[in-house]
């Protein structure tokens, strides 16, 4: 689809927690499939591994980004929460005021959002708030896509997006062969004319994967020709070129595989930003925007390239965008 509107990307801003875990430890540990030397041949390092909740997380981030932009709260008419894993889209036992609910109403617990818990502890009074889900490692760019719709359709000054993850204790860290860290990323979008223009959005979804452990094997086969076939997409309908793409943003997958999604599209791996995927992993939804603030902070584009993001998420879901600086 293409966007053309006065809706910009405002600021975005991320928080990656202190704590790195190398690949020998969480081997040891038992999160883990594959070996650390199987994973350092992907092109993986150290992983991120929080301390606190996934709602802990988004709030210090989306604060952060308020802040930094100096929004008031209240002029903010939507918030979209687009966590990926369900474990992170509830608030957890001990997040609140009363206690976890326990005995017959221990039930309730499952009612805990984390979208409006983040509306209330944030003073988003005026938001709406929308929990994003079952997108896998799209929810944030399906989110920004969607805040950029509402926005376009009922004149709001100023809507945010937020994905934050954390995976729960002992539960492994290698996701088909990639190696996840926790994370939050949070993208401002407004009506300033010196922010980010997203220009195109385009996605695809195929059910048949929705198990990504029955049809692991058959999903790794789909991989290649669907995302090629989903950056030829977005390319026809932006009406640009490779050449005018100045970077391919990617999601921190494994190395190993942009260097066969390099080859089979056509599109250089030098154009194609992987210098996170060592230090930070695979921060699920995150990737592409935190890889976007970096390579903006690094003056690694300028102002009026066009980059190129492109995800998938186990479910399967397909996304790329194209955003000029």
């Amino acid at each position: 689809m293409n966007l053309s509107s006065s809706i910009r990307i405002h600021g975005i801003h991320y928080t990656l927690p202190e704590r790195q875990v190398g690949l020998e430890q969480l081997a040891a540990e038992g999160r883990l499939v594959s070996t650390p030397d199987t994973m350092r041949d992907f092109g993986f390092g150290d992983c991120r591994v929080s301390s606190v909740p996934a709602t802990q997380l988004a709030s210090v981030t989306l604060k952060a980004l308020l802040e930094r932009h100096g929004v008031d709260p209240l002029e903010v008419g939507l918030l979209i929460n687009a966590s990926v894993l369900p474990t992170s889209s509830l608030v957890p036992r001990g997040e609140a005021l009363a206690e976890y609910p326990t005995g017959e109403n221990a039930h309730l617990g499952l009612f805990r959002f984390s979208s409006t818990r983040l509306q209330d502890e944030l003073g988003l009074t005026n938001a709406r708030t929308v929990g994003l889900s079952e997108l896998g490692c799209v929810s944030l760019s399906h989110a920004v896509w969607l805040a950029h719709a509402v926005m376009e359709m009922e004149d709001l000054k100023y809507a945010l997006c937020v994905n934050a993850d954390v995976f729960p204790d002992g539960i492994k860290r290698e996701v088909v062969y990639n190696v996840c860290s926790d994370s939050a990323c949070a993208v401002l979008l407004s009506r300033d004319p010196e922010g980010l223009r997203l220009k195109t959005y385009h996605t695809l979804t195929r059910g048949y994967y929705w198990d990504p452990d029955g049809h692991q094997n058959e999903l790794l086969a789909a991989y290649f020709p669907t995302g090629k076939r989903v950056l030829e997409k977005t390319f026809k309908a932006s009406g640009l070129a490779r050449e005018d793409i100045k970077l391919l943003i990617p999601h921190n997958v494994s190395l190993r595989s942009w260097e066969i999604l390099s080859k089979f599209t056509g599109i250089p791996l030098e154009k194609i930003y992987t210098e996170n995927i060592r230090p930070k992993g695979h921060s699920v939804a995150a990737d592409n925007w935190i890889n976007l603030k970096d390579v903006i902070d690094r003056g690694l584009v300028s102002k009026g390239d066009h980059v190129m993001m492109f995800s998938f998420g186990l479910g399967a879901h397909w996304g790329c965008s194209i955003v000029q600086v």
